[in-house]
């Protein structure tokens, strides 16, 4: 059992190594990335068709919302700021995939589109936690927050619950927001 773990949470890494490839590198401060909504409440639609992947993103928008930084609101694709989906398999099979259809300047603007890489989790047979934390990281670099290499942060491993560091960087990176 304890093995098992062990080459789960090495699986994890690596998917993190791959992802902080694929996005440009890490950071060390995580509030240091400047991309960001210029809204504190956060729309997101919901566009899995699987009932279990569909409650995989919930209970990852609970989980913000529980921590009371930003407001996550249901909306429809439209006027989503985030949509929430999953993929066969992403790009650089990467746990998954962030996309921002508009920047400007330093914010965020249109729609970002967030995909968990299914195979990935499968083959490495992740728990529901595991995918909710992965769909909690999705949403965190979706809302302008990086991979990072600092070892208090979610954005590290990934694996773990949002920590109070990832919230306090959160807030910062939002502070000047209305």
């Amino acid at each position: 059992m304890m093995k098992k773990t062990l080459i789960k949470k090495i699986a994890m890494i690596g998917a993190v190594v791959v992802g902080m490839l694929a996005f440009g590198g890490t950071t060390q401060a995580n509030a240091s990335s400047k991309l960001h909504f210029d809204h504190r409440t956060i729309t997101y639609h919901i566009d899995s068709t699987s009932k279990h992947y569909k409650g995989i993103w919930k209970d990852a928008i609970k989980e913000w919302n529980s921590k009371r930084v930003l407001k996550f609101k249901a909306s429809s694709k439209k006027k989503a700021d985030l949509r929430l989906t999953t993929r066969k398999v992403v790009t650089n099979d990467a746990i998954y995939d962030f996309s921002n259809s508009f920047v400007f300047g330093n914010i965020l603007g249109g729609t970002s589109y967030l995909k968990l890489n299914r195979s990935y989790m499968d083959k490495h047979n992740y728990a529901h936690n595991e995918r909710v934390n992965m769909a909690t990281s999705a949403i965190e670099n979706g809302l302008g927050l990086d991979l990072n290499n600092d070892n208090q942060s979610h954005m590290y491993f990934g694996s773990d619950p949002i920590t109070s560091y990832d919230v306090a960087q959160l807030k910062k990176l939002y502070a000047h927001v209305k």
